[in-house]
């Protein structure tokens, strides 16, 4: 019974090892055949195994469109001149440099004549410079290499060539100038012979000046605001013009209208002599005063007291005497002296001499001259209003 049992347990151990066995061979052989059939000849375990066919190359992961080849960087070499003087700097502008000047004197130079010899340039007729600069940053900078070694000269035509090198900033002020309208107004005067005319007002045109400051970065203007408005004078004044309707009469002492009533003007003859011509039409023309010879040492006085407006020559008419006789509106005027015994704003009294009569023609005695009277500025006959010789 012993003999058997110990039999039994012999036999069930070999069929167990027997198992384990037949176990590993056949993991052994699978993993064999899993490494032919990916190609690979050999093993991990150190066994070379023959290839039985080629390698299939791989497929690819990306076109040939997709893929970059990285260029090798180039080299670029950049040479800084070593030939500037010592005192040599750049004229940078923002960080952008301009010009290499000799030394700091000529850079500051070129800038300042760029700027002088240019900034007026361009403006009009109107326009007037009120302040001129720069917008951008100066600076004199050690040599970069960047810049152009330039002399003063050459800076200064460099700049001026291309204003976009460094624009100028420019405040001009300009004035516009607005002229008004004026109307003019005629009427009648029934105290001025006919055909005859007289302007009382010449018209006073009313100005508008208006001042503009335009700011300018080389020639584009890109700001302008108003600044003042004026009006000069005192404002519009119409022409007044008056023609004359009373009809021309013959040359006599009651020639032209009735004498008015001037209260405070009583006048005496300027020179004590005789008519030799009276005031209204003579020959196709008209004479606007009376005509009286004297005798050459005779005194010219004043017809009434008042102030001398006007003294001197005026044109064929050679030298007269304006005498404006206070508030009564009347006005003497004496034509055809030699020379004036009064100056211009002197006040004269009545009977006062204020010039000497020429010398006569001839080795004669009597010379002529012509007295005039204007009240409120139109010609009246002066008979009229002096005693009778």
């Amino acid at each position: 019974m012993l003999y058997y049992t110990q039999m039994k347990w012999k036999r069930d151990k070999l069929i167990r090892y027997g198992a384990l066995a037949l176990v590993l061979v056949v993991t052994a052989l699978s993993l064999l055949l899993w490494l032919l059939m990916r190609g690979d000849g050999r093993l991990e375990a150190g066994l070379s195994l023959p290839r039985t066919s080629p390698t299939v190359p791989p497929t690819p992961t990306a076109t040939p469109a997709q893929l970059r080849v990285t260029p090798a960087p180039t080299v670029i070499r950049v040479q800084v001149p070593r030939e500037y003087p010592p005192e040599a700097l750049d004229l940078v502008a923002d960080g952008r440099v301009l010009f290499t000047a000799q030394n700091a004197e000529e850079g500051q130079q070129a800038v300042e004549r760029y700027l002088q010899e240019t900034a007026q340039l361009g403006l009009g007729d109107d326009q007037r410079l009120i302040r001129a600069g720069f917008d951008q940053n100066l600076s004199l900078e050690a040599p970069s290499g960047r810049g152009k070694l330039l002399n003063l000269e050459e800076a200064v035509n460099t700049l001026k060539a291309d204003e976009s090198l460094l624009p100028i900033v420019r405040t001009v002020v300009r004035c516009v100038i607005e002229q008004g309208q004026v109307e003019t107004v005629t009427q009648e005067n029934a105290r001025l012979a006919a055909g005859s005319r007289i302007y009382r007002t010449m018209g006073v045109y009313p100005y508008t000046l208006t001042y503009y400051e335009t700011v300018y970065r080389g020639q584009a203007a890109f700001s302008e605001v108003k600044t003042n408005e004026f009006v000069v004078g005192q404002g519009k004044v119409d022409q007044l013009v008056e023609n004359g309707s009373w009809a021309m009469e013959a040359a006599s002492p009651e020639a032209g209208p009735e004498a008015l009533s001037i209260e405070g003007f009583d006048p005496m003859w300027p020179v004590a002599g005789a008519i030799s011509a009276s005031f209204g039409m003579t020959d196709g023309g008209m004479r606007y005063g009376t005509e009286i010879s004297a005798d050459s040492v005779a005194r010219v006085m004043a017809p009434e007291g008042g102030v001398v407006i006007y003294c001197g020559t005026r044109g064929d008419m050679g030298l007269v005497i304006d005498i404006l006789h206070d508030e009564t509106g009347c006005l003497s005027r004496i034509i055809g002296c030699q020379r004036p015994l009064v100056e211009l704003y002197q006040r004269v009294k009545k009977g006062e001499q204020v010039a000497v009569l020429p010398e006569p023609p001839n080795d004669g005695r009597l010379v002529t001259i012509r007295y005039e009277l204007l009240i409120h500025g139109l010609p009246e006959n002066p008979e009229k209003y002096l005693p009778k010789m």
